[in-house]
């Protein structure tokens, strides 16, 4: 069994390898996050860390479909990604039509199928018990994704921290690491965010989680962006003090 784990390593390394090689690259979670999507048939896949406050965030995404998707995570504060943050465990979604996913994301799902998206894997990524985030894939496929696939996404997932930790202990010096994979649109709008909350909470007397989600109220009811209604709190042409 040790035995077949390491080939199963070594074989989801070597598709990393051959994947950098390709633009004549060093091995980054960039790298990790793709070969997770390929090994589930996902037609893409996005990386989400947990933040403070076990708020799921996005960070980066093989493509704009799974980009928009994991953006809208966030926007809505329910998905995958959210789910898996909080529990920890693989999740495996089948069928996004079904009625049992409906009724698990009543905001995501509808969105997601309009996407073409029919079935979903959520990979975890953490480190003992703690959770540090996931690896959605999104797949335009029904089904389950066979075991191995899923024991390969694993070791993706083991290796988005590996690379990571690399990079921060040679002091982001040694080959592409997280930093230099975050899409800093995505990171850039979480900082108006979390800033707009802060102005919210404020406005209302009321914590900063709760803020969060009288923002992802607003914007859902006016279905409009996050960030859009984050850049309108910051520039005071949206106030929340008459709804108190």
């Amino acid at each position: 069994m040790g035995f077949r784990r390491r080939d199963r390593a070594a074989l989801v390394w070597a598709k990393m390898s051959f994947l950098a090689s390709e633009t004549d690259s060093a091995v980054s979670v960039e790298h990790a996050c793709v070969v997770c999507g390929n090994v589930l048939e996902a037609a893409g896949a996005g990386l989400t860390l947990a933040v403070g406050g076990g708020v799921a965030e996005p960070f980066f995404a093989t493509d704009e479909r799974s980009r928009e998707l994991e953006d809208l995570q966030f926007t809505l504060g329910e998905g995958p990604a959210w789910e898996v943050v909080r529990g920890g465990m693989l999740l495996v979604v089948t069928d996004m039509t079904s009625s049992e996913t409906s009724l698990r994301w009543p905001m995501f799902a509808p969105e997601a199928i309009d996407r073409g998206v029919k079935s979903i894997i959520a990979v975890p990524i953490r480190a003992g018990a703690i959770r540090l985030g996931v690896v959605d894939c999104y797949r335009e496929l029904a089904g389950f994704p066979s075991r191995e696939g899923q024991a390969e996404a694993l070791v993706c997932a083991d290796a988005v921290i590996a690379l990571a930790v690399a990079d921060v202990g040679t002091g982001g010096t040694g080959g592409p690491g997280l930093a230099e994979v975050i899409d800093r649109e995505f990171a850039g709008h979480h900082d108006r965010v979390h800033q707009a909350a802060g102005m919210v909470s404020a406005q209302l007397g009321i914590g900063p989680v709760d803020a969060l989600a009288r923002l992802r109220a607003h914007a859902y009811a006016d279905d409009r962006n996050l960030d859009e209604v984050a850049m309108d709190v910051l520039r005071r042409r949206i106030t929340f003090r008459s709804e108190s």
